[in-house]
């Protein structure tokens, strides 16, 4: 079954030692840690992709806001099956 896209929700926040740490209560698992605000972010996209990985889902992560500096930010995984899939449905208007 091929799975939908979902909403990632990523809480960011300054751990010990100053370092940023983005956790979500939608992806299990989901821990990242950088000692940079901007390497977080750019770390981000690819744990969720991680993540998906080892549950053998591929997936294209983006992101749906931006966090602009605050705690909170959400990004979209697709699964490339599910895109693939979409490409393949004929379009109502050529049936």
């Amino acid at each position: 079954m091929t799975e939908l896209a979902k909403v990632v929700r990523v809480r960011r926040r300054i751990g010990a030692g100053d370092w940023f740490y983005a956790t979500s209560p939608d992806l299990k698992g989901l821990l990242v840690a950088q000692p940079t605000l901007d390497a977080l972010e750019k770390a981000i996209p690819q744990a969720i992709t991680d993540l998906y990985a080892a549950r053998n889902v591929e997936v294209i992560v983006a992101p749906l806001e931006e966090c602009n500096g605050g705690s909170h930010g959400s990004w979209v995984a697709l699964p490339v099956d599910l895109m693939k899939a979409s490409y393949r449905k004929p379009s109502p208007a050529a049936a």
